[in-house]
């Protein structure tokens, strides 16, 4: 099969997750013997003279990646006049892009990823083309930003075809010119007024994610849930080869820092755990610390520093996917204390692999995991429910050793990559069997 991937984001430049699975899936089908290929963003290239994007095409892990796409989603951004014109010429500009990758590539099939920040200029495209398409979601962004009948991404259009820009003063003249500007957007197939997005199958990652859809309005007439999988062989540590610190208790943190990923509910439980319990933790946070993170991460600094607490965390920064392996296997628990709508936690499962027991708030998909490998579950934002946890798990060592062996045996039969990929393959097969008629402007 000839598969096109298209995600807001793609390694080495990414933010969580989502990209990093969207990574490994590309990279399983091209190792299978599937001609892939990805669409991303330009996100986390130089911006040169003018603020012009660079473009790239690099191969990474035998997979060609254009990097061609602009992000609204991620800075940098610079303020442009008049803004509304250059982002409807960006806009314009990608899904040419788009049409142009078709005709050339002439994709068995498309696989949207992650599309928060891109264009859903390109979301009709694929009917058009008679291309089957597939959405891969472990993200609300179709909620947020696409609307029950795609109502959120056509306003902005709406405004620009009916001058509802701009001083008051030259708006009839703007009307004319939009008018002119959308029947030549028209001639090229392009809908701009409405977005039709009716996907051969959309594939959510927990059954979660699939309910949160239905009630925004989005109930797809064919949809599945399909888990994610992870890479067993890079993260697998037997929890008997594992060397734990006779009294010690090694916790990490692993993610974002935001208040709705919960490290100051971590922070608060161990200034609540008695003394003796306390002296006996080593909290590890692995996750950004600069830009868009700066401001919690020194608000939870200064709550540490005034706990007194120096001692027992540390900070290891971002750490690169790539080393994550090891730093799961150097210590004893996950904590994922998540408040927000989470797809399918990657973090969990690969410290689940990794020999770690986990303790999780249970947010959004992560519950589905946590009753799979029946792992402790607490309140969101409840420090002192996991203070006690803690308390009980460094009292109970045994305890703390049967749900890493629990946990690290659902992980290996039901969240492998190997099972994902070999599921996947079969449902974008099945895809390429129901081939639609072009409609309009597609194939010739």
């Amino acid at each position: 099969m000839k598969i096109l991937m298209v995600s807001n984001l793609y390694p080495p430049f990414y933010h969580g997750g989502y990209e990093v699975r969207c990574a490994q899936v590309a990279e399983a089908l091209q190792r299978a013997g599937h001609e892939v290929r990805v669409l991303t963003s330009v996100y986390g290239l130089p911006v040169g003279f003018g603020t012009r994007y660079q473009r790239a095409t690099e191969m990474i892990g035998g997979v060609r990646v254009d990097r061609w796409l602009h992000n609204d989603a991620f800075g940098p951004q610079q303020p442009f006049r008049p803004w509304v014109v250059f982002q409807v010429k960006r806009e314009l500009a990608d899904a040419r892009r788009f049409v142009e990758i078709l005709g050339e590539f002439r994709p068995d099939v498309i696989n949207w990823w992650n599309m928060n920040g891109i264009t859903k200029l390109l979301l009709p495209l694929p009917e058009r083309w008679g291309i089957p398409d597939v959405h891969w979601i472990e993200y609300p962004w179709m909620v947020d930003e696409y609307g029950a009948t795609g109502e959120k991404a056509s306003r902005f259009w709406r405004q620009v075809w009916d001058g509802a820009w701009g001083p008051p003063m030259v708006r009839p003249l703007l009307r004319r010119l939009t008018r002119w500007w959308e029947a030549r957007v028209e001639r090229e197939g392009l809908p701009t007024r409405d977005f039709p997005n009716r996907p051969g199958l959309v594939c959510f990652v927990s059954d979660y994610l699939r309910t949160l859809y239905r009630e925004g309005g989005l109930d797809f007439p064919r949809s599945q849930v399909q888990f994610g999988g992870v890479p067993a062989e890079r993260f697998f540590c037997p929890v008997a080869e594992k060397s734990p610190i006779p009294g010690v208790m090694r916790v990490l943190y692993a993610g974002q820092l935001t208040a709705d990923r919960g490290l100051h509910t971590a922070v608060e439980a161990l200034g609540q755990m008695a003394a003796p319990y306390r002296q006996r933790i080593r909290l590890s946070v692995a996750g950004p610390t600069e830009g868009a993170y700066r401001s919690y991460y020194e608000r939870v600094v200064r709550r540490i520093e005034e706990l007194g607490m120096g001692k027992i965390v540390t900070f290891l920064g971002k750490v690169d996917h790539d080393r994550m392996p090891d730093v799961y296997k150097s210590h004893d628990l996950l904590i994922f204390l998540s408040t927000r709508e989470e797809g399918l936690p990657l973090v969990m499962v690969e410290a689940m692999l990794a020999g770690c027991a986990v303790v999780t708030t249970g947010s959004g998909g992560a519950i589905e995991i946590a009753e799979l490998a029946d792992l402790p579950v607490i309140s969101k934002g409840d420090s002192l429910e996991l203070a006690r946890k803690l308390e009980g798990l460094l009292e109970q060592p045994e305890t703390l050793r049967k749900l890493a062996e629990q946990g690290q045996t659902i992980a290996l039969r039901e969240f492998s990559l190997d099972r994902m990929i070999e599921r996947w393959q079969a449902t974008l097969l099945q895809l390429c069997r129901q081939r639609r008629e072009p409609m309009g402007k597609g194939r010739d």
